[in-house]
């Protein structure tokens, strides 16, 4: 649902609604005082909030809502301020330069992963691919973080295990990979349906698994310099090093049994 300008630039916003949609978002108890919340945290949430909304009312596609509350960080990968300049500055402005580009075109109305895959190769469409794909790359990596990250669930560290002989030697494979890839882009952990077996695949710039239709994407990291230079300045490899801290298997998981036919889960997260 788009949020009318109006309300957006009057500042008209329930405060016990943006309250709870707080408590929800930070997993803060029930009984987390009300008075506590607008002295401490609700400006700050409103912050982001408002760039959300903001982002929706502009067009088609919108910045997506991150998991977890960004004013705390992803520790222990990224800071809140890195993560306000990633994802309130940097991936903000791909999703208005995608929607500038599209506005008044047949391309307006397509889904996100149907119009990658058609302004790929395209030259007149390279302005709309880059900045679809980057939509997409950064909507996927928000999903695969979770501050302190999660347990690797049985069934897919067996599967892993079973590949790469454990689950630290294809962690290892994968920061190897994105330490190498030289210049921007970003690094996936994949599952290729057509071998039967997962891969990493490196991409420069604006690359996206999607243009592949074997490849179910379980896992990305971003190796841009502006998602680490604010905490690591130019060090990728500590960045890279504390990237599987945070990781949501749950969210690989999901992915990789969906596109081995054991489960069917929505794939659509933009």
């Amino acid at each position: 649902m788009h949020t009318p300008k109006a309300d957006i630039q009057m500042g008209r916003f329930n405060f016990m609604d943006q309250y709870n949609e707080f408590r929800n978002r930070s997993g803060r108890v029930p009984d987390y005082y009300v008075d506590k919340y607008r002295k401490t945290y609700w400006r700050v949430d409103e912050y982001i909030r408002r760039s959300e909304n903001y982002i929706q009312s502009q067009g088609f596609f919108y910045l997506p809502t991150l998991e977890f509350p960004w004013y705390k960080g992803c520790m222990p990968l990224m800071s809140s301020y890195q993560i306000r300049v990633h994802y309130g500055r940097h991936h903000r402005a791909y999703v208005e330069k995608l929607n500038q580009l599209i506005e008044g075109t047949p391309l307006y109305g397509m889904p996100l992963d149907e119009l990658i895959v058609k302004s790929a190769g395209d030259s007149q469409l390279k302005g709309v691919y880059s900045n679809a794909a980057q939509h997409y790359n950064h909507s996927f990596f928000w999903k695969c973080i979770q501050p302190y990250g999660s347990n690797i669930p049985p069934d897919l560290s067996a599967a892993v295990s079973a590949q790469y002989g454990s689950v630290e030697k294809f962690e290892k494979q994968f920061i190897t990979a994105a330490q190498n890839l030289f210049g921007s882009g970003w690094v996936y952990w994949v599952y290729d349906k057509k071998a039967g077996a997962f891969d990493i695949v490196s991409y420069g710039n604006a690359g996206c698994p999607l243009t592949n239709y074997e490849y179910t994407p379980l896992l990305c990291v971003d190796v841009w310099e502006h998602a680490y230079y604010i905490d690591y300045e130019n060090k990728r490899p500590e960045y890279l090093s504390k990237y599987f801290g945070v990781v949501d298997w749950q969210w690989a998981e999901r992915h990789w049994k969906r596109a081995t036919d054991q489960e069917y889960h929505e794939m659509k997260f933009w």
